[in-house]
């Protein structure tokens, strides 16, 4: 297993944070009843927490609802590669411990594995193999009356479990010891039961295979396990090559609805009979077995482990196309690589990920793994690919990937129900990745294992990185010993004991560093001693061999070694060669080798104080790194930590809590350039005290943040609380402010209902965000002026049969930094006046949402949200706002139609309100987005959005989308839309306009019966070419659109009205159809637009 020594996280694209050694970095299906809309706004989405915490959170804020018995509990939150994590003081003790999956509490990896809404939390309960608590029973015990079991994992002693929203909050207590300081007796750690990605006639002969064939070797007699999204073997490449199958997703039929184990599969063993064995596989004398633990592109993390323990045994190869971002630290799946190939021998194959175009450190995990054999991708011409992850490793700055491998335009069969992969010859598919490289390294793997059946998964691994060829302009962290080279695998008697080495990492300054010395091993399984002759290449003088000749003996190994002296002047950084090994008859070893050189850095420590000032251990500390690209995490392990600094300017924030409160200390630039000692005492804090106009108002949340922004993108931290008092603020070190760093303090207050309800159905809020450029708050002291606010009085309608609950959210932005607010629930109908401040430049962006508890043991469930964009108001305004409101259809967005090149994407929100605002996500049963050239279907897909590829010319197209709901929401059950248009090639927004509908309804979007007035506005998205409007015509209907009768319209372009009849009870549904002077339409039918009182 690699070592957790680093604690910076090298930056990839964007700044990292991450709790150090303690606290490691870290197309899906359509389901019934679905969220649909525009799938690319900004659209807050709900995560619960393994604590019972709610978090909605936003493409830039955050808001806490606390869970059951958790008022008072304070939070903190920070942003790190563009995920954020949100995590409640009472879980940082067994964070800082190792003892919880930081994913827990990674709410944008939550939401990206599909964990939101009402959907239980699937946990991995990792429990002691020996000992008291020996064995899972303990960990059932614990879990029994508050999660549902799930699959047990004997081999790998983990326990699958699944924890109820409901029940999440006292899940969490019997997980913990109740206060969060250590776990229950008989568990180890907890994981979160995380998603997984999946990642032949030119590239079989570019890896040597038909030579390998020509000496018999086509790893007939071996089996090859396939962990991936299922297997055809109804394919006749595959007939009969599939000897066990075995599903372990949950929920989800035994076919290959991908089709990316099927290609995978094909790679390794496939016959090539559809083309006359033209697409053969690698080893096509190999049998496979078939672990589905895949669909849709995600792979379940319990699904997978539950496939590696029954491949384990049942083959020598196990080939795993999929990945995860790793981390310093060894997770679950790099454990049962390490755990399952030493108990049974098996030989793990893996994809090293997708994720090149990100730089340096990026491979991925399981393949990060010591005893993995890490596949990257080259193309045809031995390029290796842009998108294949390169290393270091993390941790240890290890070489991975190992080898790489042809994964661009792989063609292989195509599944009969898979839905992946681009056109290719009649039976196949084509595709691109480190998965379909991987596959061909398998494939070789059987071949070596059919010629050596005795040999370890070890000697398998450094016989094939031994045989690599190397490439060419790639390094070693790029390719590791070269590209997969199956000919000379074979061919060779001498292979390496050692695939690659690391000499590890030499500490600034260099002049007086310790070489260090490792060995090579030859061995020689050949009949006749064969002579070496070693040199090392790619090399500035680094590197030195003992020897330069070896004589390696029949049957025998030879000795040398190799010394990495980094002393004196030299380049610094990671250092990478390569000792290459030859003999007579092309005989050619590579063992990639690399030592790190530390680039000029100091020793810096930092003590922490509480506010009685004493040593604590209590604290989160952040170093962003502003001119260098790491960043680093002091976790509060030790009082005083000691922490290794490349010279060079960071921001400096720090966090130290205890009972009493929070204290957050920010030092903008904090300089290194030699080493000391600063001690972050949080007696240096002063108070935040917000005090809003009205004396029975009760603070919600105050929240404090810290961001810095760089051309690496934006970093920072927030703490937030709802005990008035327990927030300290402190800017620390040298006076003065910096450039791209801005901070802010935000409160909301609001009327106490009781300790069941707490703010529920308040009358009024008061919401304030206050911010700094360049500097930090040191105290803050705020009394709210009536004259500095902006009142807007706000109606919130009901749309739902039954019980329904609103929640609004006036997010606080400055600048591109969006702040924290507060989840106040009240009852539909409802109305209550909001406050706003209106002075420093704030503006206010709102969204809203309607839930309902329509199953209660998964707790409220969203079943619409809409917004608007960001505005400023104006002190001593006063405004109403209706929402809610019908009629609910098509509206412009953020984010409308456009055309980049020969690309169309469309995401026109279908469920926006009559006022105009955004339609962004809506409970449906039912959705389709298709595009047509003229009469010719482009493609298709089942969700409220789709990318499509059109011709470069210009040509005239209709875009059709559509969507079902039904109850609880009662209106607006069916809306379709139709638009068309002419395009061609270009950037542009296109000129998409559609028609808000905005009837005067009661609260409960009711009309009274008889003669009806229905406003009409035509409204074309910000910044297309959308003309004026030119003609508007309108049916409506009283039977759910069984019968439809004209409308008269009256005004001019475009605004306007239609008149009706309303019936004397039931709906009204309404068709319009609008044309711009251009030519371009749009017609927009939407069953049930409003009811009738």
């Amino acid at each position: 297993m690699h070592l957790r020594r680093l604690l910076a996280v090298a930056l990839a694209g964007g700044t990292a944070l991450a709790f150090a050694a303690a606290l490691p970095h870290t197309g899906d299906a359509a389901q019934v009843p679905v969220l649909v809309g525009d799938q690319r706004a900004d659209r807050p989405t709900t995560v619960t927490l393994i604590t019972g915490d709610r978090v909605i959170v936003s493409e830039r804020g955050t808001a806490v609802e606390r869970g059951p018995g958790r008022a008072g509990v304070r939070f903190m939150s920070w942003t790190s590669e563009g995920h954020r994590h949100v995590v409640p003081a009472d879980a940082l003790p067994l964070l800082r411990k190792g003892k919880l999956d930081q994913r827990l509490f990674d709410v944008t990896t939550l939401a990206e594995f599909g964990y939101t809404g009402g959907k239980d939390l699937p946990l991995l309960l990792a429990y002691p193999d020996g000992g008291q608590h020996k064995g899972p029973g303990t960990a059932r015990a614990a879990v029994r009356a508050t999660a549902r079991l799930g699959r047990h994992l004997p081999g790998l002693d983990l326990l699958a479990v699944r924890g109820p929203r409901a029940e999440r909050a006292d899940l969490w207590k019997s997980l913990t010891s109740g206060n969060g300081t250590a776990l229950r007796a008989g568990i180890e750690k907890i994981y979160l039961d995380g998603k997984r990605r999946t990642t032949l006639d030119v590239s079989v002969p570019q890896v040597g295979a038909p030579t390998a064939w020509q000496q018999g070797l086509d790893g007939t007699g071996v089996t090859v396990a396939v962990l991936d999204s299922g297997v055809d073997g109804g394919h006749p490449d595959l007939e009969g090559k599939v000897v066990a199958s075995e599903n372990f997703v949950p929920d989800a039929g035994a076919d290959d609805v991908d089709g990316h184990g099927t290609h995978v599969a094909s790679t390794i063993a496939g016959s090539g009979a559809v083309s006359g064995g033209k697409f053969r596989g690698v080893a096509p004398g190999a049998k496979l077995v078939s672990g589905k633990v895949c669909e849709h592109g995600w792979c379940p993390e319990s699904a997978i482990l539950a496939g590696m323990e029954w491949a384990a045994p049942r083959a020598p190869v196990v080939n795993m196309s999929l990945t995860y971002p790793d981390d310093a630290g060894t997770d679950a799946l790099e454990e049962a690589v390490e755990r399952l190939t030493a108990e049974h021998g098996t030989l793990f194959v893996v994809a090293a990920g997708n994720q090149g175009g990100q730089g340096r450190g990026t491979v991925g995990s399981p393949a990060s793994a010591d005893a993995a054999l890490a596949v990257g991708a080259v193309d045809d011409a031995d390029k290796l690919a842009l998108f294949s992850s390169r290393g270091p490793r993390a941790g240890d700055g290890g070489i991975k990937p190992d080898i790489v491998a042809p994964g661009v335009n792989i063609v292989a069969a195509k599944a009969a129900k898979g839905d992946e992969g681009d056109p290719a010859p009649t039976g196949y598919t084509s595709m691109n990745g480190t998965s379909m490289a991987t596959p061909h390294v398998a494939g070789a793997a059987a071949i070596v294992v059919q010629q050596h059946p005795g040999w370890t998964p070890r000697q398998r691994k450094t016989l094939l990185m031994g045989a690599a060829e190397p490439i060419a302009g790639a390094d070693v962290y790029g390719q590791g010993a070269g590209r997969l080279d199956v000919a000379r695998a074979v061919r060779q008697t001498v292979s390496a004991d050692e695939g690659s080495l690391n000499f590890g990492f030499q500490q600034w300054p260099h002049d007086d560093d310790t070489p260090v010395t490792r060995t090579l091993t030859y061995r020689n399984g050949g009949t006749a001693p064969v002579d070496l002759t070693l040199a090392v290449e790619d090399d500035a003088g680094t590197f030195t061999l003992a020897a330069t000749r070896l004589t390696v003996p029949a049957g025998g190994t030879a000795s040398t070694t190799v010394t990495a002296d980094t002393r004196g002047a030299g380049t610094d950084g990671d250092i990478g060669a390569r000792v290459v090994a030859t003999a007579a008859g092309d005989v050619r070893i590579e063992a990639p080798i690399v030592v790190q050189r530390e680039v000029e850095s100091y020793d810096v420590t930092f003590r922490h104080l509480d506010r009685g000032g004493r040593a604590s251990e209590n604290y989160v500390t952040f170093l962003i790194g502003l001119d260098v690209p790491n960043t680093y995490t002091l976790s509060g392990a030790l009082p005083e930590e000691t922490v290794r600094l490349p010279k060079g300017s960071y921001g400096l924030l720090g966090n130290v809590y205890d009972d009493n409160g929070t204290t957050f200390l920010v030092q903008p630039r904090f300089v290194v350039g030699a080493g000391g000692t600063t001690t972050l005492d949080a007696r240096q804090g002063k108070p935040i005290s917000i005090t809003p106009p009205r004396k029975d108002a009760r603070q919600a949340f105050a929240m404090v943040n810290a961001y810095w922004r760089s051309d690496r993108g934006l970093a920072g931290a927030s703490a937030e609380s709802t005990v008035p008092g327990d927030l300290f603020v402190a800017q620390v070190g040298p006076k003065g402010g910096l450039d791209g760093f801005q901070s802010a303090i935000s409160s909301v207050f609001a009327r106490w209902k009781n300790d069941e309800e707490g703010f529920r159905d308040s009358p009024y809020t008061y919401e304030t965000s206050y911010t700094r450029e360049k500097s930090f708050f040191t105290g803050f002291t705020k009394k709210i002026s009536p004259s500095e606010l902006a009142t807007v009085k706000a109606r919130y309608a009901r749309a739902a049969d039954g019980a329904s609950t609103g929640v609004k959210y006036n997010w606080p932005v400055v600048g591109t930094v969006e702040g924290w607010t507060a989840s106040l629930p009240f009852t539909l109908p409802f109305e209550r006046t909001e406050y706003l401040n209106a002075d420093g430049g704030v503006r206010w962006r709102p969204t809203f949402d309607v839930e309902a508890e329509l199953d209660p043991e998964a707790g409220p469930e969203r079943l619409t949200q809409t917004g608007g964009p960001a505005v400023r108001l104006e002190p001593g305004s006063v405004s109403r706002q209706d929402w809610n409101r019908a009629v609910f259809a098509p509206t412009d967005s953020e984010e409308p139609v456009t055309r980049e090149g020969d690309r169309i994407t469309a995401g026109m929100p279908l469920f926006g309100e009559g006022t105009g605002r955004w339609g962004m996500r809506s409970r449906t049963d039912t959705a389709r987005t298709a595009l047509y050239a003229g009469d010719a279907l482009i493609g298709e897909t089942q969700t409220g959005s789709g990318t499509f590829e059109v011709p470069a010319g210009r040509k005239q197209y209709r875009l059709e989308m559509s969507a079902t709901r039904s109850a609880p929401l009662r209106l607006s059950t069916r809306v379709e839309a139709a638009w068309t248009f002419s395009s061609a090639n270009g950037e542009t927004r296109l000129p998409l306009s559609t028609v808000l509908m905005s009837p005067e309804l009661d609260s409960a979007n009711a009309a009274a019966a008889g003669p009806f007035t229905v406003p009409l506005t035509v409204v074309r998205p910000v910044g297309s070419t959308a003309p004026g409007n030119r003609t508007l015509t309108a049916e409506f209907s009283a039977d759910d659109g069984a019968t439809w009768r004209p409308a008269a319209v009256s005004g001019t372009g475009d605004r306007r009205s239609l008149r009706v009849t309303n019936p004397s009870s039931g709906f009204v549904s309404l068709r319009l159809r609008a044309t711009d002077t251009a030519g371009n339409t749009v017609t927009v039918t939407v069953i049930r637009a409003y009811a009738i009182r």
